[in-house]
């Protein structure tokens, strides 16, 4: 069977099952498809493209990448007092960085202050506009700051206390200064109104491969609408990641944290760790060592509209660390180095709706040690490994999918706990290395799917002798045609209930 299967026989598959789209997707077909994909990347190849500018190219299979509902635009939230701007010395500095921040915390970050003895910037008290700190800056700390026409250049640290906010608004720039080692640390409230934050250009002398970052801690927010980042971050996800947003069990902010409608050019990435109700929407990232937005610990997050390319070492969403009530959605995912969404390590309650990932190094979507978790109506189109793998998870629902031309199988699942469960209801496999992969696999329950266009191996695997009773039940009139389970559970235990948690 794995030789082949008769065309006849595939094309029975789609024509008989309820419920499926109407064409297939022969070869002409295929390559249009690319072409317009490969379109939709030119015309988002500039860092301060938005999803909408490849708009009118998302239509036919593409058109679900519209459909998907848009996140709301939070507010930007101010605070009514006037800050004021003193120093704090710079041990206090790090003793902070590393108290905020934990294990998260480079101990090497010191090497790269250049001046030791110099302090850190201190805005407390209430609230300071960029151009505020550098009046004040010119006047109390000569050196600290330089004006470089719309652009402040920060050659000292920075600290936004936890009852201060800094805000950088329209046309103003923040520029942290790489080779003197800069960065900035917030527990108070962060806001980019349509301003820039970026890092210099240049290296460090004392810590290499350092880039200056952002990290939002503690009771901190950090708020970011029509925003533009650059070259921020260095090392792996964690404080110095770019831009981070940290939270702790025992100090929750009481402001949320939003990033809307901004461009990151080269930043490592955002990393959001154990905060509750964020949005990342409508953002462009391009290049960085990504993850492009790393999710650990997060309860209610909004993951939508977002356009990630090039990621030149990881995934381009990270989803981890009991991570829960994630919503994803509606990006286009494209060339990124890793996967395009990755699940795994406890993460429950995530739906992955109307995205495309094509030409990523390893998949589409892979979900591992993770419940339920509910994939629909993405287009998964070659992508360098397997479209959808899932390995060692449970609960999972994956409906309406198309799985095209991926190198690997279209949906893989491996190496499962015996009581696991996965539903695989009314997607669409074409041109695939093979349809659908099983390893170790428990209960699958395959319904409505069509496997026209994939040939000729349409179960792989220990799933290959299944075929026969596939075809069979696809040859099935009515919309209550049986689904066709493969490995029906035995085991006594209770199965994953997804609706209340347990």
């Amino acid at each position: 069977m794995r030789k082949g299967l008769p065309l006849l026989l595939a094309l029975l598959l789609a024509s008989t099952a309820p419920g499926l789209r109407a064409e297939s997707l022969d070869r002409a077909e295929l390559a249009r498809l690319t072409r317009t994909v490969a379109e939709i990347g030119t015309r988002l190849e500039a860092v301060d493209t938005r999803k909408d500018d490849a708009r009118a190219l998302l239509t036919g299979r593409l058109a679900m990448i519209d459909r998907t509902e848009a996140a709301p635009r939070p507010a930007l939230d101010r605070l009514t007092t006037v800050g004021k701007l003193q120093t704090v010395p710079i041990d206090f500095m790090l003793a902070q960085l590393r108290l905020q921040t934990a294990r998260q915390f480079d101990a090497e970050i010191e090497k790269a202050l250049v001046n030791r003895a110099a302090p850190a910037l201190f805005v407390r008290g209430g609230s300071m506009t960029l151009d505020q700190v550098a009046a004040e800056a010119d006047k109390l700390y000569p050196g600290a700051l330089e004006r470089r026409g719309k652009t402040i250049l920060s050659r000292w640290p920075i600290v936004i206390w936890s009852d201060s906010a800094l805000v950088i608004e329209p046309g103003q720039s923040l520029e942290l200064s790489t080779i003197d080692g800069a960065f900035l640390l917030n527990s108070g409230l962060l806001t980019v109104d349509q301003g820039e934050l970026k890092a210099s250009e240049g290296e460090n002398p004392g810590l290499k491969g350092f880039r200056p970052f952002v990290a939002t801690a503690m009771t901190g927010a950090f708020q970011a609408t029509g925003a533009r980042f650059s070259r921020l971050g260095y090392a792996d996800a964690g404080s110095t990641s770019g831009l981070s947003i940290l939270g702790a069990a025992l100090f929750p902010s009481k402001i949320g944290s939003h990033i809307v409608d901004s461009s990151f050019d080269n930043v490592s990435g955002v990393n959001l760790e154990n905060i509750h109700r964020v949005t990342v929407a409508g953002n462009r990232f391009s290049g960085g060592t990504g993850p492009a937005v790393a999710i650990k610990g997060v309860t209610g997050a909004d993951i939508s509209d977002n356009v990630i390319t090039g990621t030149t070492e990881t995934q381009a969403i990270d989803i981890q660390n009991t991570s829960s009530s994630i919503r994803v959605a509606g990006n286009i995912l494209l060339g990124n180095r890793g996967s395009g969404i990755f699940i795994a390590n406890d993460a429950r309650d995530v739906t992955v709706t109307g995205n495309l990932m094509s030409g990523n190094g390893r998949g589409g979507v892979s979900v591992v040690r993770s419940s339920c978790v509910a994939i629909s109506e993405n287009l998964v189109l070659s992508n360098s490994q397997v479209g959808i793998k899932l390995r060692t998870s449970n609960g999972l629902f994956l409906s309406h999918n198309d799985l095209i031309a991926n190198a690997g199988a279209g949906i893989s699942i491996i190496d499962q706990e015996a009581e696991a469960h996965v539903t695989i209801d009314g997607n669409a496999f074409s041109a695939n290395k093979s349809g659908i992969h099983g390893g170790a696999a428990s209960e699958v329950s395959l319904l409505a799917n069509d496997f026209a266009g994939q040939s000729p191996i349409l179960l792989d695997g220990e799933f290959a002798p299944y075929v026969p009773q596939l075809l069979q039940t696809s040859a099935s009139q009515g919309a209550s045609a049986a689904a066709l389970t493969i490995h029906a559970n035995t085991s006594s235990a209770a199965p994953v209930d997804c609706k209340t948690g347990s």
